[in-house]
């Protein structure tokens, strides 16, 4: 029992050890903040019910420092915060100090923006600036003083001070707007996920002209070391002290007698977040009272006198500045909400699906309201509700369109609650969504040509239809000439063109875009068809659909699709001239096993499309989700919710090497 304990307890603090050195050190994660809190509350509980798990627990405060600094103690450990996620854990928070205190001390609480930036140690000696200090492992801080001296918010001088020695202790942090400008000058491939990675990234630099150049900004929240720990009675008279010598200040911190109010002011500072200039990802309340803070003390990793309250990672309220349509590669409609960026789960979001416009009239979303949106690991943001208090009381309904972004009417089939655009594939809009699917990951997976390159190729002409992809190199001179090109990306683009003219057969189907044939159904008609010629066979007599309605699990609506595509004409020559210039694998069936299966967690031997690829070989049909239906679950790490539910349900659960050996 305690063997399999400590071996979880093991492996959680190992990943939170990855996690914490891809955000302290390299300033990015493959994790979303609310993935990165769950595991830390998993984590922290584990301690909480088993006491033998205290001698195991290695974790520090952030991450060990970078060899590539000079490595300095700080006088006074850097601790990092314990978290609030509702008011319970506020009035917890409130009932410790009170025990601790053994209810002989009365206390104000200060509260205040948590800046989402990087933390930041500042030593001034006779009111000289001498010395600045990351975090680091919050014992140790990595020397960054010749990176400092052009952040805005950080003064050179104290212009009053009774402390021969004082350590101010901030948030290095960029503002939403310059991030924004920082990013549009940076080629795609450097650019930054969110302001914090970007402050991190900028701060922590071997050479001090880039980070000089780079739009950082300081703002203090607390002092460390100081000579005389008398000066400040309250917090309140620190942030005082502060603004007197040119320090900047949030100005939105407040004094607050109880928890209830404090939970109050989180909330009404969460529903204005997105208007706040920099992100903040919740509110710090610490006791005022400074000899309160000293009683207190801390523990090995926490003040016992803070508190952070965390907004929830998965959600925020931002303006929807617009509504706008957009066309799909099957030439569907649906609204898209154009967003005041806002940071979720440290990831900029701007634009948020509204599903169908049946959802749109459900929630009844209009212009210039503030809606709380959502986003969830890898699920594409989304407008959950409307923050009714916010509406403004002259906003009008928003109206559907009647037409296409192409100018031709928009359609309703009886069939579906999808709107369409009339002209089918002579609407410009559906052309470039089928030809960005041809290239894309699951398709053809040209590497170098995404949206924006694809776009720019259909604007000045160079492609016109799918074939024109794998003769662009007689376009050589115009390639090379094009803004931001040159020889080196155009050898790339060729280079991946060519790697690219070797595909399966089932994910040639699918790069297709026809309707109705996704990856399973396109897998369904590759067994059928088996190999490269006879599916143009089949396509230049015209396959009939008898043939198609017998394939197992194709359904009704695949077959008519994939029938009807292959009457059109055009779209038979391209596919048959196509086949002639690359080379399509054909299917083999190793087994036809006929299982249900389900990958969850992070595999380590393979990609997730590697290993359901696998799967899908030997006859496996690739569910999404956990039911009675399901017959494996491959878990592998951080597998959440759908683990807990398989065991529920008896469903056999198999590690990633289990799988493997399975099909070998």
């Amino acid at each position: 029992m305690n063997k399999s304990l400590i071996q979880k307890f093991k492996d959680i603090q190992k990943e939170i050890q990855r996690l914490n050195k891809l955000y302290y050190q390299d300033s990015n994660s493959d994790k979303s903040d609310s993935e990165y809190d769950a595991l830390k509350i998993k984590y922290n509980d584990l301690i909480s019910n088993n006491k033998i798990l205290n001698e195991h627990d290695v974790l520090t405060v952030g991450y060990e420092p970078s060899r590539k600094f000079t490595k300095i103690k700080h006088k006074i450990p850097m601790l990092s915060l314990a978290n609030a996620f509702n008011l319970d854990d506020l009035i917890g928070f409130e009932d410790k100090v009170n025990n601790f205190l053994n209810n002989s001390i009365k206390f104000s609480f200060v509260t205040d923006l948590k800046i989402d930036g990087v933390s930041l140690s500042l030593h001034y000696k006779n009111k000289k600036l001498v010395q600045a200090l990351t975090r680091g492992d919050g014992s140790i801080g990595e020397d960054v003083t010749e990176n400092i001296f052009k952040i805005k918010g950080i003064p050179h001088k104290l212009i009053e001070s009774e402390n021969q020695e004082i350590e101010i202790r901030g948030e290095v942090f960029i503002y939403k707007k310059e991030f924004e400008i920082l990013n549009s000058k940076l080629n795609e491939k450097n650019q930054f996920s969110n302001p914090r990675n970007a402050a991190s990234g900028s701060l922590r630099q071997l050479k001090s002209e880039v980070t000089d150049s780079r739009p950082l900004n300081f703002i203090p929240h607390g002092f460390g070391h100081i000579t005389n720990k008398d000066t400040f009675t309250t917090y309140e008279k620190f942030l005082i002290f502060c603004s007197k010598n040119n320090f900047r200040l949030t100005n939105k911190h407040k004094i607050i007698k109880n928890v209830i109010e404090i939970d109050k002011y989180v909330k009404n500072i969460e529903k204005l977040r997105s208007d706040m200039p920099y992100d903040i990802d919740g509110m710090v309340t610490k006791i005022n009272e400074i000899k309160v803070q000293n009683r207190l003390g801390d523990t090995s990793k926490f003040p016992r006198w803070a508190i952070a309250s965390k907004f929830d990672s998965n959600k925020g309220l931002t303006r929807l500045i617009g509504i706008d349509i957009q066309v799909g590669r099957t030439g569907a409609i649906t609204p898209v909400a154009r967003l005041s960026p806002i940071n979720i789960g440290g990831v900029i979001v701007s634009n948020a699906t509204l599903h169908n416009f049946d959802e749109l009239k459900k929630k009844d979303v209009r212009v210039n309201d503030y809606v709380w949106v959502e986003r969830a690991g890898d699920v594409i943001p989304y407008v959950h509700s409307v923050e009714l208090t916010n509406r403004n009381k002259k906003s009008i309904p928003y109206i559907i369109p009647k037409n296409c972004l192409c100018g031709n009417k928009i359609i309703k089939n009886k069939t579906e609650a999808i709107l369409r655009c009339s002209a089918e594939k002579n609407c410009i809009y559906q052309f470039r969504e089928t030809l960005i699917h041809f290239v894309s990951k699951k398709a053809f997976n040209i590497d170098g040509i995404g949206k924006k390159m694809m776009l720019k190729f259909i604007e000045i002409g160079l492609i016109k239809k799918r074939l024109d992809i794998f003769n662009i190199k007689k376009y050589k001179n115009s390639i090379v000439n094009l803004e931001g090109f040159g020889i080196k990306s155009y050898e790339n683009i060729i280079n991946s063109i060519n790697k690219a003219k070797k595909i399966t057969l089932d994910k040639f189907i699918y790069s297709l875009g026809i309707r109705h044939i996704g990856e399973n159904n396109s897998l369904l008609l590759s067994t059928y068809f088996l190999d490269k010629d006879n599916f143009i066979n089949n396509i230049k007599k015209n396959i009939s659909i008898k043939d198609l309605l017998e394939i197992d699990g194709l359904g009704s609506k695949g077959s008519y699709s994939f029938s009807n595509y292959f009457k059109d004409k055009d779209n038979k020559n391209e596919i048959i001239n196509l086949s002639e210039q690359i080379e399509i694998i054909g299917t083999q069936i190793i087994d036809k096993i006929n299982k249900n299966i389900v990958f969850t967690g992070t595999l380590e031997e393979l990609s997730r499309d590697e290993a359901k690829q696998i799967a899908k070989s030997y006859g496996f049909k690739i569910l999404s989700s956990v039911s009675k239906n399901l017959d494996y679950l491959v878990a592998g790490k951080s597998p959440g919710s759908k683990l807990k539910i398989a065991k529920e349900l008896n469903i056999k659960v198999l590690t990633e090497k289990e799988f493997i050996k399975l099909v070998k």
